[in-house]
């Protein structure tokens, strides 16, 4: 008699190992999946760092590459503003901006906060001194009367250029002095009036003329000089 045959093992058994491996793998690769696509979108959506705010730009004593750099204002703007500087004097608040060619409402409000300008005041011409009686006058004869300030108009002079010689600040005339960078008749008119109380003594001495601060001597120092 012989003995009866072992079990034969159930037929699904190898497919069912298979299907859990494939199962297994198909979800290990959707983690990975989501793991690299959580890392891409963090980097997308990562704020670059912010810049500090930049100083406000001083209106008064900028030069056109200084305010090509200001968010807003391109060549010709910062070309008309050099202008309007040169030809009616320092700003004295930012709100007459409004005055410059092609300076809209608009345009301004965009750039209002990008600038400064401090008040600039400056003084009536002085007359010149009255000449006094010598001894050799007849008491009865009056003295001159004083000549009147000499009338500043804008030339439309070129301006000096770097190897240019230098201008005199104690002999040049107003249209003379308007050559110089950044100084238009106010300006001008300003040196005059400083130079005829006292005579400038040296480059240095420009700072006491309303409207000349440390970066506008810097910028007159290469086309000035002091006999």
């Amino acid at each position: 008699m012989s003995a009866p045959a072992p079990p034969s093992p159930p037929a699904n058994a190898p497919g069912t190992s298979g299907s859990a491996q494939a199962v297994l793998g198909i979800f290990l690769a959707v983690l990975l999946g989501l793991l690299a696509y959580r890392g891409y979108g963090s980097h997308l959506g990562a704020r670059p760092t912010e810049l500090a705010a930049a100083a406000p730009v001083d209106l008064n004593a900028a030069g056109e590459a200084e305010l090509v750099q200001v968010p807003g204002v391109g060549p010709k703007m910062a070309q008309a503003i050099v202008l309007h500087r040169q030809t009616h004097g320092p700003f004295r608040s930012v709100e007459e901006l409004r005055n410059v060619r092609g300076v809209g409402a608009q345009t301004l409000e965009k750039v209002r906060h990008r600038f400064h300008a401090e008040a600039v005041t400056v003084d009536p011409p002085e007359p010149p001194a009255t000449i006094t009686r010598t001894s050799f006058s007849s008491p009865l004869t009056p003295d001159p009367p004083p000549l009147p300030p000499r009338p500043v108009a804008s030339t439309g002079a070129k301006k000096l250029q770097p190897g240019d010689p230098p201008i005199d600040v104690n002999t040049a005339s107003p249209d003379e002095l308007q050559r110089l960078p950044g100084v238009g008749p106010v300006m001008a008119q300003a040196i005059v009036s400083a130079r005829a109380t006292r005579p400038f003594e040296s480059v240095s001495d420009l700072d006491r003329v309303k409207g000349i601060g440390a970066k506008t001597l810097d910028k007159l120092r290469p086309f000035v000089t002091v006999r």
